[in-house]
Protein backbone atom coordinates (compact mmCIF):
# COMPACT_ATOMS: atom_id res chain seq x y z
CA UNK A 1 0.00 0.00 0.00
CA UNK A 2 1.34 3.79 -0.79
CA UNK A 3 2.27 5.57 2.05
CA UNK A 4 3.18 3.36 3.98
CA UNK A 5 6.63 2.20 5.91
CA UNK A 6 7.53 -1.53 7.23
CA UNK A 7 7.28 -1.73 10.65
CA UNK A 8 8.83 -5.77 11.88
CA UNK A 9 8.67 -9.11 10.24
CA UNK A 10 6.75 -11.47 11.61
CA UNK A 11 6.77 -15.62 10.19
CA UNK A 12 8.61 -14.01 7.37
CA UNK A 13 5.31 -11.26 6.74
CA UNK A 14 6.17 -7.82 6.41
CA UNK A 15 3.80 -5.71 8.81
CA UNK A 16 3.38 -2.38 7.72
CA UNK A 17 1.98 1.03 8.87
CA UNK A 18 0.06 3.37 7.08
CA UNK A 19 0.48 7.04 7.45
CA UNK A 20 -3.02 7.46 7.85
CA UNK A 21 -2.97 4.91 10.88
CA UNK A 22 -1.17 7.61 13.25
CA UNK A 23 -4.69 10.08 12.65
CA UNK A 24 -6.94 7.21 14.04
CA UNK A 25 -3.91 6.17 16.91
CA UNK A 26 -3.90 9.75 18.16
CA UNK A 27 -7.82 9.63 18.05
CA UNK A 28 -8.20 6.51 19.39
CA UNK A 29 -6.32 7.36 21.87
CA UNK A 30 -8.13 10.90 22.99
CA UNK A 31 -11.27 8.67 22.54
CA UNK A 32 -9.60 6.25 25.36
CA UNK A 33 -8.26 8.61 27.86
CA UNK A 34 -11.91 10.72 27.83
CA UNK A 35 -13.26 7.19 28.64
CA UNK A 36 -11.01 6.42 31.43
CA UNK A 37 -11.33 10.10 32.58
CA UNK A 38 -14.83 9.23 33.55
CA UNK A 39 -13.95 5.52 34.64
CA UNK A 40 -11.46 6.92 37.08
CA UNK A 41 -11.90 10.13 38.29
CA UNK A 42 -8.83 10.28 40.64
CA UNK A 43 -6.85 9.88 37.56
CA UNK A 44 -4.54 12.36 36.20
CA UNK A 45 -4.95 13.60 32.99
CA UNK A 46 -1.37 12.59 32.17
CA UNK A 47 -2.16 9.18 33.28
CA UNK A 48 -5.25 8.69 31.33
CA UNK A 49 -3.88 9.68 28.49
CA UNK A 50 -0.84 7.86 28.68
CA UNK A 51 -2.99 4.36 29.52
CA UNK A 52 -4.93 5.61 26.23
CA UNK A 53 -2.12 5.60 24.32
CA UNK A 54 -0.99 1.87 25.95
CA UNK A 55 -4.72 0.77 25.50
CA UNK A 56 -4.57 2.10 21.69
CA UNK A 57 -0.53 0.29 20.72
CA UNK A 58 -2.32 -3.21 22.66
CA UNK A 59 -5.70 -3.07 20.68
CA UNK A 60 -3.38 -2.38 17.43
CA UNK A 61 -1.33 -5.22 18.24
CA UNK A 62 -4.49 -7.53 18.41
CA UNK A 63 -5.52 -5.97 14.76
CA UNK A 64 -1.75 -7.46 13.54
CA UNK A 65 -2.76 -10.76 15.40
CA UNK A 66 -6.05 -10.57 13.74
CA UNK A 67 -5.30 -10.28 10.29
CA UNK A 68 -1.37 -13.07 11.43
CA UNK A 69 -4.66 -15.75 12.26
CA UNK A 70 -6.27 -14.48 8.15
CA UNK A 71 -2.38 -14.63 6.58
CA UNK A 72 -1.55 -18.07 7.99
CA UNK A 73 -4.43 -20.08 7.66
CA UNK A 74 -3.92 -18.52 3.96
CA UNK A 75 -1.05 -20.35 3.97
CA UNK A 76 -1.79 -23.35 4.73
CA UNK A 77 -4.12 -23.62 1.41
CA UNK A 78 -0.93 -22.57 -0.60
CA UNK A 79 -1.84 -18.77 -0.78
CA UNK A 80 0.99 -15.98 -0.32
CA UNK A 81 0.82 -12.96 1.79
CA UNK A 82 2.75 -10.30 1.04
CA UNK A 83 2.50 -7.89 3.45
CA UNK A 84 -0.10 -6.88 6.77
CA UNK A 85 -0.82 -3.34 6.95
CA UNK A 86 -2.13 -1.23 9.78
CA UNK A 87 -3.98 1.96 7.87
CA UNK A 88 -7.40 4.40 8.84
CA UNK A 89 -9.79 1.63 9.11
CA UNK A 90 -7.84 -0.90 11.18
CA UNK A 91 -5.75 -3.42 8.95
CA UNK A 92 -5.51 -5.40 5.80
CA UNK A 93 -3.64 -8.57 4.67
CA UNK A 94 -2.81 -8.50 1.15
CA UNK A 95 -2.75 -12.11 -0.70
CA UNK A 96 -1.49 -12.49 -4.22
CA UNK A 97 -4.20 -14.22 -5.70
CA UNK A 98 -8.00 -15.50 -4.20
CA UNK A 99 -8.37 -18.16 -2.13
CA UNK A 100 -8.67 -22.05 -4.33
CA UNK A 101 -11.69 -23.24 -2.87
CA UNK A 102 -14.82 -22.12 -0.84
CA UNK A 103 -13.25 -24.38 2.31
CA UNK A 104 -9.98 -22.35 2.33
CA UNK A 105 -11.91 -19.09 1.97
CA UNK A 106 -14.34 -19.91 4.39
CA UNK A 107 -11.88 -20.88 7.22
CA UNK A 108 -9.40 -17.78 6.51
CA UNK A 109 -12.29 -15.31 6.88
CA UNK A 110 -13.12 -17.02 9.57
CA UNK A 111 -9.62 -17.03 11.16
CA UNK A 112 -10.17 -13.10 11.67
CA UNK A 113 -13.00 -13.12 14.22
CA UNK A 114 -12.40 -15.81 15.76
CA UNK A 115 -8.98 -14.43 17.02
CA UNK A 116 -10.54 -11.16 18.02
CA UNK A 117 -13.13 -13.15 19.77
CA UNK A 118 -10.42 -15.05 21.86
CA UNK A 119 -8.10 -11.73 22.55
CA UNK A 120 -11.68 -10.60 23.62
CA UNK A 121 -12.16 -13.68 26.20
CA UNK A 122 -8.69 -13.91 27.24
CA UNK A 123 -8.30 -10.00 27.98
CA UNK A 124 -11.94 -10.82 29.81
CA UNK A 125 -10.84 -13.16 32.25
CA UNK A 126 -7.53 -11.72 32.80
CA UNK A 127 -10.06 -8.53 34.23
CA UNK A 128 -12.49 -10.76 35.79
CA UNK A 129 -9.37 -12.58 37.58
CA UNK A 130 -8.00 -8.88 39.14
CA UNK A 131 -11.33 -8.21 40.14
CA UNK A 132 -11.70 -4.17 41.73
CA UNK A 133 -8.26 -3.48 42.71
CA UNK A 134 -7.38 -0.96 45.11
CA UNK A 135 -7.39 3.18 43.64
CA UNK A 136 -4.07 4.03 42.20
CA UNK A 137 -2.29 1.28 42.04
CA UNK A 138 -0.70 -0.36 38.92
CA UNK A 139 -3.33 -3.72 39.30
CA UNK A 140 -6.23 -1.18 38.55
CA UNK A 141 -4.28 0.40 35.62
CA UNK A 142 -3.69 -3.32 33.72
CA UNK A 143 -7.72 -3.99 35.02
CA UNK A 144 -8.94 -1.13 33.14
CA UNK A 145 -6.19 -1.66 30.10
CA UNK A 146 -7.65 -5.25 30.10
CA UNK A 147 -11.76 -4.41 30.31
CA UNK A 148 -11.20 -1.75 27.26
CA UNK A 149 -9.18 -4.56 25.02
CA UNK A 150 -11.40 -6.88 25.99
CA UNK A 151 -14.79 -5.34 25.12
CA UNK A 152 -13.15 -3.60 21.87
CA UNK A 153 -11.84 -6.84 20.70
CA UNK A 154 -15.26 -8.26 20.79
CA UNK A 155 -16.73 -5.22 18.55
CA UNK A 156 -13.97 -6.15 15.84
CA UNK A 157 -15.07 -9.59 15.60
CA UNK A 158 -18.95 -8.95 15.12
CA UNK A 159 -18.37 -5.65 12.91
CA UNK A 160 -15.95 -7.89 10.93
CA UNK A 161 -18.88 -10.74 10.82
CA UNK A 162 -21.50 -8.22 8.75
CA UNK A 163 -22.10 -10.14 5.79
CA UNK A 164 -20.71 -7.49 3.60
CA UNK A 165 -17.79 -7.83 1.49
CA UNK A 166 -14.84 -7.58 2.15
CA UNK A 167 -15.70 -8.01 5.74
CA UNK A 168 -14.56 -11.13 6.79
CA UNK A 169 -18.67 -11.97 7.04
CA UNK A 170 -18.94 -10.90 3.87
CA UNK A 171 -16.26 -13.52 2.74
CA UNK A 172 -17.82 -16.06 5.03
CA UNK A 173 -20.83 -15.26 3.11
CA UNK A 174 -18.67 -15.92 -0.53
CA UNK A 175 -17.76 -18.92 0.87
CA UNK A 176 -20.55 -20.65 1.83
CA UNK A 177 -22.51 -19.78 -1.55
CA UNK A 178 -19.51 -20.95 -3.30
CA UNK A 179 -19.69 -23.93 -1.13
CA UNK A 180 -23.10 -24.17 -2.01
CA UNK A 181 -23.88 -23.60 -5.45
CA UNK A 182 -20.23 -24.67 -6.79
CA UNK A 183 -20.15 -21.06 -8.60
CA UNK A 184 -17.48 -18.66 -7.46
CA UNK A 185 -19.04 -15.98 -9.78
CA UNK A 186 -22.37 -16.08 -8.45
CA UNK A 187 -21.36 -15.97 -4.88
CA UNK A 188 -18.97 -13.14 -5.55
CA UNK A 189 -20.99 -10.92 -7.35
CA UNK A 190 -23.47 -11.42 -4.13
CA UNK A 191 -20.96 -10.95 -1.22
CA UNK A 192 -19.59 -8.00 -3.09
CA UNK A 193 -23.97 -6.36 -3.55
CA UNK A 194 -24.07 -7.26 0.19
CA UNK A 195 -20.97 -5.29 1.31
CA UNK A 196 -22.58 -2.05 -0.98
CA UNK A 197 -26.06 -2.55 0.83
CA UNK A 198 -23.87 -3.21 4.13
CA UNK A 199 -22.18 0.51 3.14
CA UNK A 200 -25.58 2.02 2.07
CA UNK A 201 -26.98 1.00 5.70
CA UNK A 202 -23.79 2.49 7.08
CA UNK A 203 -24.21 6.05 5.24
CA UNK A 204 -27.87 6.28 6.24
CA UNK A 205 -27.21 5.22 9.72
CA UNK A 206 -24.10 8.33 9.77
CA UNK A 207 -26.89 10.76 8.41
CA UNK A 208 -29.40 10.07 11.33
CA UNK A 209 -27.54 10.36 14.05
CA UNK A 210 -25.55 13.11 12.70
CA UNK A 211 -28.54 15.20 11.66
CA UNK A 212 -31.22 13.78 13.67
CA UNK A 213 -29.39 13.45 17.19
CA UNK A 214 -26.32 15.37 16.34
CA UNK A 215 -23.64 12.94 17.56
CA UNK A 216 -21.06 13.96 15.35
CA UNK A 217 -18.87 11.03 16.68
CA UNK A 218 -21.46 9.28 13.82
CA UNK A 219 -19.17 10.32 10.77
CA UNK A 220 -16.92 7.55 11.12
CA UNK A 221 -19.60 5.35 9.73
CA UNK A 222 -19.54 7.25 6.53
CA UNK A 223 -15.77 7.23 6.58
CA UNK A 224 -16.77 3.09 6.77
CA UNK A 225 -19.45 3.33 4.58
CA UNK A 226 -17.51 4.81 2.04
CA UNK A 227 -14.71 2.57 2.07
CA UNK A 228 -16.88 -0.77 1.99
CA UNK A 229 -18.67 0.69 -0.82
CA UNK A 230 -15.70 1.45 -2.73
CA UNK A 231 -14.20 -1.94 -2.37
CA UNK A 232 -17.46 -3.88 -2.94
CA UNK A 233 -17.64 -2.06 -5.87
CA UNK A 234 -14.34 -2.82 -6.84
CA UNK A 235 -14.68 -6.95 -6.43
CA UNK A 236 -17.60 -6.82 -8.80
CA UNK A 237 -15.42 -4.68 -11.27
CA UNK A 238 -12.58 -7.60 -10.96
CA UNK A 239 -15.43 -9.70 -11.25
CA UNK A 240 -16.98 -8.32 -14.21
CA UNK A 241 -13.07 -8.34 -15.89
CA UNK A 242 -12.33 -12.26 -14.67
CA UNK A 243 -15.78 -13.26 -15.99
CA UNK A 244 -15.19 -11.50 -19.61
CA UNK A 245 -11.68 -13.11 -19.92
CA UNK A 246 -12.67 -16.35 -20.27
CA UNK A 247 -10.42 -19.47 -20.83
CA UNK A 248 -7.96 -17.06 -22.59
CA UNK A 249 -4.10 -17.80 -22.52
CA UNK A 250 -1.50 -15.05 -21.46
CA UNK A 251 -0.18 -15.94 -25.29
CA UNK A 252 -3.15 -14.36 -26.49
CA UNK A 253 -2.75 -10.68 -25.36
CA UNK A 254 1.51 -10.52 -25.29
CA UNK A 255 3.09 -7.46 -26.96
CA UNK A 256 5.83 -9.76 -28.53
CA UNK A 257 6.97 -6.59 -29.93
CA UNK A 258 9.39 -4.87 -27.23
CA UNK A 259 12.80 -3.47 -26.88
CA UNK A 260 15.47 -4.77 -25.14
CA UNK A 261 18.94 -2.88 -24.60
CA UNK A 262 22.35 -4.47 -23.29
CA UNK A 263 23.87 -3.75 -19.37
CA UNK A 264 26.21 -0.45 -19.84
CA UNK A 265 23.47 1.15 -21.98
CA UNK A 266 22.95 4.89 -21.09
CA UNK A 267 19.70 6.03 -19.68
CA UNK A 268 20.23 8.56 -22.44
CA UNK A 269 20.65 6.70 -25.23
CA UNK A 270 17.84 4.70 -23.70
CA UNK A 271 15.54 7.90 -23.86
CA UNK A 272 16.77 9.20 -27.33
CA UNK A 273 16.67 6.36 -28.90
CA UNK A 274 13.99 4.26 -27.93
CA UNK A 275 11.56 5.80 -25.50
CA UNK A 276 10.52 8.90 -27.12
CA UNK A 277 10.64 7.74 -30.75
CA UNK A 278 8.16 4.85 -30.27
CA UNK A 279 6.78 5.95 -27.23
CA UNK A 280 7.38 2.99 -25.03
CA UNK A 281 6.75 3.39 -21.38
CA UNK A 282 9.36 0.38 -20.48
CA UNK A 283 12.42 -0.96 -21.89
CA UNK A 284 14.06 -4.24 -20.81
CA UNK A 285 17.49 -5.28 -20.20
CA UNK A 286 18.65 -8.33 -21.55
CA UNK A 287 22.40 -9.90 -20.88
CA UNK A 288 23.47 -12.85 -23.21
CA UNK A 289 20.15 -13.59 -23.43
CA UNK A 290 18.60 -13.14 -20.06
CA UNK A 291 16.30 -11.41 -18.80
CA UNK A 292 17.58 -8.95 -16.18
CA UNK A 293 15.11 -6.09 -15.65
CA UNK A 294 13.07 -3.01 -16.90
CA UNK A 295 13.60 0.22 -16.81
CA UNK A 296 10.34 2.11 -16.46
CA UNK A 297 9.44 5.94 -16.42
CA UNK A 298 9.06 5.70 -12.92
CA UNK A 299 13.23 4.71 -12.83
CA UNK A 300 13.86 7.59 -14.90
CA UNK A 301 12.70 9.78 -12.71
CA UNK A 302 14.91 8.73 -9.49
CA UNK A 303 17.45 10.23 -11.55
CA UNK A 304 18.86 13.93 -12.54
CA UNK A 305 18.20 14.31 -16.27
CA UNK A 306 21.74 15.92 -16.08
CA UNK A 307 23.24 12.26 -15.03
CA UNK A 308 21.38 10.51 -17.71
CA UNK A 309 24.56 10.46 -20.42
CA UNK A 310 26.37 9.10 -17.96
CA UNK A 311 24.20 6.81 -15.70
CA UNK A 312 23.66 2.80 -16.98
CA UNK A 313 20.42 1.68 -17.33
CA UNK A 314 20.90 -0.79 -14.44
CA UNK A 315 21.40 1.55 -11.86
CA UNK A 316 18.03 2.17 -12.04
CA UNK A 317 16.00 -1.02 -13.36
CA UNK A 318 13.53 -2.67 -11.35
CA UNK A 319 15.34 -6.04 -11.25
CA UNK A 320 13.96 -9.15 -12.85
CA UNK A 321 14.00 -10.58 -9.37
CA UNK A 322 11.45 -7.92 -7.83
CA UNK A 323 9.33 -8.13 -10.51
CA UNK A 324 6.11 -10.60 -10.81
CA UNK A 325 6.17 -12.93 -14.14
CA UNK A 326 4.38 -15.12 -15.94
CA UNK A 327 4.27 -17.56 -18.94
CA UNK A 328 2.86 -17.52 -22.33
CA UNK A 329 0.73 -20.75 -21.30
CA UNK A 330 -0.67 -19.63 -17.82
CA UNK A 331 -4.41 -18.73 -18.11
CA UNK A 332 -4.70 -14.93 -18.73
CA UNK A 333 -7.16 -14.73 -15.24
CA UNK A 334 -3.93 -15.56 -13.39
CA UNK A 335 -2.10 -12.57 -14.29
CA UNK A 336 -4.93 -9.66 -13.64
CA UNK A 337 -3.37 -10.25 -9.17
CA UNK A 338 0.02 -9.42 -10.73
CA UNK A 339 -0.19 -6.07 -12.00
CA UNK A 340 1.02 -3.05 -9.37
CA UNK A 341 0.35 0.38 -9.37
CA UNK A 342 3.48 1.65 -10.41
CA UNK A 343 4.27 -1.00 -12.80
CA UNK A 344 1.38 -1.77 -15.15
CA UNK A 345 3.16 -4.45 -17.36
CA UNK A 346 4.08 -7.85 -16.60
CA UNK A 347 6.82 -9.63 -18.25
CA UNK A 348 6.39 -13.15 -19.85
CA UNK A 349 9.20 -14.94 -19.60
CA UNK A 350 10.39 -18.46 -19.67
CA UNK A 351 13.29 -20.07 -18.55
CA UNK A 352 15.16 -16.93 -18.18
CA UNK A 353 13.92 -15.35 -21.65
CA UNK A 354 12.11 -12.49 -21.69
CA UNK A 355 9.09 -13.77 -24.40
CA UNK A 356 7.39 -10.52 -24.51
CA UNK A 357 5.38 -8.43 -22.38
CA UNK A 358 1.90 -8.38 -20.75
CA UNK A 359 0.39 -4.37 -20.85
CA UNK A 360 -2.73 -3.95 -18.33
CA UNK A 361 -4.45 -1.83 -20.95
CA UNK A 362 -4.35 -4.70 -23.38
CA UNK A 363 -6.06 -7.62 -20.88
CA UNK A 364 -8.78 -4.14 -20.66
CA UNK A 365 -8.98 -3.96 -24.23
CA UNK A 366 -9.29 -7.74 -24.63
CA UNK A 367 -12.43 -7.55 -21.82
CA UNK A 368 -13.74 -4.90 -23.45
CA UNK A 369 -14.06 -7.20 -27.08
CA UNK A 370 -15.58 -9.53 -25.84
CA UNK A 371 -18.24 -8.59 -23.88
CA UNK A 372 -18.98 -6.16 -26.93
CA UNK A 373 -19.00 -9.70 -29.04
CA UNK A 374 -21.16 -10.75 -26.28
CA UNK A 375 -19.23 -13.49 -25.72
CA UNK A 376 -20.24 -16.04 -22.95
CA UNK A 377 -18.07 -15.78 -19.68
CA UNK A 378 -16.14 -19.02 -18.22
CA UNK A 379 -17.92 -19.56 -15.55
Amino acid sequence: MPGSFRLVRLFGIDVRVHLSWVLIFLLFTYQQSLEFDAGYPSWSTGKTIIVGAITALLFFASVVVHELAHSLVARRFKMTVSSITLFLLGGVASLTREPPTAQAEFLMAGAGPATSLAIGGLSWLASAALGTPPRDTFAQVANAVFDSLAQINVLVALFNLIPGFPLDGGRVLRATIWGLSGNQSISTRIAARGGQVVAGLFALGSAVLVLGFGETSALWWLLIAYFLFGAATQTLQQERVTAAIGNARVSQVTTTEFVAVPRGTSIGAAVRDYLLPKNLRAVAVVQDGRFEGLVTIGDLRKVDQQAWPTTPVEAVMTPASDIPSVESNDPLVAALDKFGEELPLIPVVENGTLRGLLYRESVLGYVRMREMLGLESRR
